[in-house]
């Protein structure tokens, strides 16, 4: 989990970010979500479903996907 919050906060160059970091607040926009979704994809060899993004509130849920 720490390596995921890592990784994400250098993709969103935020210096920190937490499981808790709402969707749609600061920079993680939907431009900001499709590239997250990429490069999570490829970090971590996992294939994401476009459709299951509407139920992501938090990067909790995002990363509920991944693991």
């Amino acid at each position: 989990m720490k390596r995921f919050l890592e990784f994400v906060a250098e993709i969103m160059e935020e210096d920190q970010v937490t499981m808790d970091t709402p969707y749609k607040e600061g920079k993680w926009d939907s431009l900001m979500m499709l590239t997250l979704v990429m490069e999570l994809e490829a970090e971590y060899s996992v294939s994401i479903p476009m459709e299951s993004l509407g139920d992501v509130k938090t990067l909790a849920d995002l990363y509920e996907i991944i693991k």
